[in-house]
Parts: C-alpha cells; structure tokens; sequence
C-alpha cells in the first residue's frame, strides 16, 4: 500500500486501491483470503486541529454511492487548502484501531499498512507509477511539493474489487508534519457491516 492518503484522506479512499486485491490474514498459522461483502454503515471525518493551526485542511470529503458496499465502485470528492507550500521530508504518522467488544485495539505496522510512522512520506508517494487521472484532470498533485492553493476533486470513481476492511467499527487518525510544524491533524470513525 504505497497510495499515502494523497493530502491525507482522499488517499485514503487510494489507500483502498492500492490494497492488494485480496486482505490476506492468518488464522492458526493458515492465510486465508477475506471475501465477505461488506458495506460502509456509518462514516465521519474531521480536521483534529483548529484551522489556523494547519497547513492543510480539508473542508469537504464525500464518499458515495450511498449505500457504499465493497466489492463494487467507490466515488470520492474532496476540497483542500493547502496554506502554503510542503515539500520533503513530510514526516506522517497513523493510528489504526479496530474496536473489539467495547476496546480499541490498535493494528500493528506491517508491511507500512496499519498503525504506522513515515519518515518522509513524500519518498513513498515517489514509489506511485503514476496519478489517477481525475486527480490530473483536477491540477492535484500526486506527488510532493504539494504547492499553496486550494485543490477540488470534483469525483473519482474507482473499482474495488474486495472487501478492504472486515466488518466492524475501525478508527484512524493521520497525522503530517513538516519543518516541525502541523500540516494536519485528520480523524475518520468508520463503521463497515
């Protein structure tokens, strides 16, 4: 999984493409394959730091259709200010938590997917062969220097073609720095069923 969350969440969304096609886990030493269908119940997402205090919020983010179910097709749409210019190294930091009865257990950093720190996400986002092309036809870089201005993505529509995340409640939070300032804080609640 080499698609950061592109200016955080809407790579997220690319995060779920660049999930290989199958979520392979082990279960008393076997690896199976997970292919449940599985359909995104609830969803929220917000900016964990005030606004002045970002270089990059994010004031729109839109996942649809709605019912949103995986295997099947994934739309998102997003609005981003990037306040001024952020280039390498752009260090990252993830927290992802499944929540288990009534706990949240964090999900180990294997393979740099799960609960994980980037030195330079920006050397990771230099691995992807190439941008979406909605993401070209909206002036969104791929890739850093992520310059200051505002970027929309009106809609890109992607196939999934897996079930990404077994049902259940899971929390992620993203965290960016650069020169040792904050470039976001971002917090999504996920619930798939």
């Amino acid at each position: 999984m080499r698609e950061f969350f592109l200016v955080v969440f809407a790579a997220l969304a690319a995060c779920t493409i660049g999930v290989p096609s199958v979520v392979r886990f082990a279960v008393n030493n076997e690896v199976s394959e997970y292919r449940q269908n599985v359909r995104l119940q609830t969803y929220s997402f917000k900016n964990c730091l005030p606004a002045d205090q970002e270089m990059g919020v994010v004031s729109r983010l839109v996942f649809s259709p709605d019912p949103l179910s995986f295997p099947g097709p994934l739309n998102v749409s997003f609005a981003i200010d990037v306040k001024s210019t952020v280039s390498a190294p752009l260090k990252g930091s993830l927290y992802l938590g499944k929540k288990i009865d009534n706990t949240w257990i964090k999900v180990p950093c294997i393979g740099q997917i799960g609960s994980c720190s980037y030195d330079d996400v920006c050397a990771l986002l230099s691995g992807i062969p190439g941008c979406p092309q909605p993401f070209v036809d909206a002036g969104i870089p791929c890739q850093c220097p992520f310059q200051k201005g505002s970027y929309n993505l009106p809609v890109a529509s992607f196939d999934v073609n897996t079930a990404v995340f077994p049902p259940g409640d899971y929390h992620l939070q993203a965290n960016l720095t650069y020169n040792n300032q904050p470039v976001g804080c971002y917090d999504i609640m996920v619930t798939f069923g």
